[in-house]
């Protein structure tokens, strides 16, 4: 059976206060009567009060060695996964502002951790703010504050580019959640985690630029369709309405103006052909 930390310290009284009593006791009776039966119980009792002292400490003692080796390979677990997934871990302190962040943190922004930090403090305007993008600074420190004063266990989310070593910035998927204490009220310590997401990012930049395109030139191609075609149709309909019409010239209007639409159905199929190529790229 696992002690409690509560039964610990009761046995722990109990036996001190055993043992102390049997000394009280044998010193009395070697004063008065020696050797007498008296000193002789108070011995066996307190001799047996050291043993299952010693037997209570020591089983304190293992099951705090069970209770570290657990918490060892948790740790040693919670680092692995960290390193396989290539997520950066963070924790930020409100009171003092401090931020860690694990060396996955650095290392997917092209940074040593200890080369980067150069006997800074470990402060968050030194490390996060100081990496932020110019146009997303003021709106991701904004809503980081914002998560941090409504005092909730909520899950924080962010997303915001941070400058490589390389001079590139990438796109920062930040999540994040405060600790709760055992009565449930907030604590001082947010927790969480970065992934990069520039690849999947710039898959979605490109595929609204590329839908974006499509629109502005299906609007301008469908304007360059519209008038070559009205003409044509205008100028069947003014056939059928003369009698002694002169269809060589008709003809050649007629070819003309075919001849502008195929015109602009090639330009079409090339430009999209440029814009499907791109994106495939």
């Amino acid at each position: 059976m696992k002690l409690s930390r509560k039964r610990f310290r009761i046995l722990v009284y109990l036996c001190l206060g055993t043992i102390l009593i049997s000394l009280l006791v044998i010193l009395g009776a070697s004063i008065n009567k020696p050797n007498s039966e008296a000193t002789i119980i108070a011995s066996l009792i307190g001799t047996c009060c050291c043993v299952v002292m010693l037997f209570v400490v020591d089983r304190a003692k293992r099951d705090r060695n069970v209770v570290e080796a657990v918490a060892a390979e948790n740790v040693a677990r919670y680092h692995a996964i960290i390193a396989a997934s290539k997520t950066g871990a963070w924790e930020y302190h409100t009171d003092t502002q401090y931020q860690w962040c694990s060396p996955e943190y650095f290392e997917m922004l092209g940074y040593d951790q200890s080369t980067f930090l150069d006997n800074k403090p470990l402060k968050i305007q030194n490390i996060w703010m100081r990496l932020l993008h110019p146009d997303d600074r003021q709106k991701a420190i904004e809503d980081f504050s914002n998560y941090l004063g409504k005092r909730s266990p909520e899950m924080y989310e962010a997303t915001f580019r941070m400058k490589h070593l390389n001079g590139e910035y990438r796109w920062i998927w930040s999540r994040g959640r405060t600790l709760l204490k055992p009565d449930g009220t907030v604590t001082n310590i947010t927790l969480g985690t970065h992934i990069d997401i520039t690849e999947r990012k710039n898959m979605e930049i490109d595929l609204v630029t590329y839908n974006e395109k499509l629109i502005k030139y299906a609007h301008l191609t469908a304007h360059e369709v519209r008038g070559p075609l009205a003409r044509l149709l205008g100028l069947i309909q003014v056939s059928k309405m003369t009698k002694d019409a002169d269809y060589p010239w008709f003809f050649d209007k007629l070819k003309g103006e075919a001849h502008d639409i195929d015109k602009v159905l090639k330009e079409i199929t090339e430009e999209l052909s440029e814009i499907d190529e791109h994106h495939s790229a």
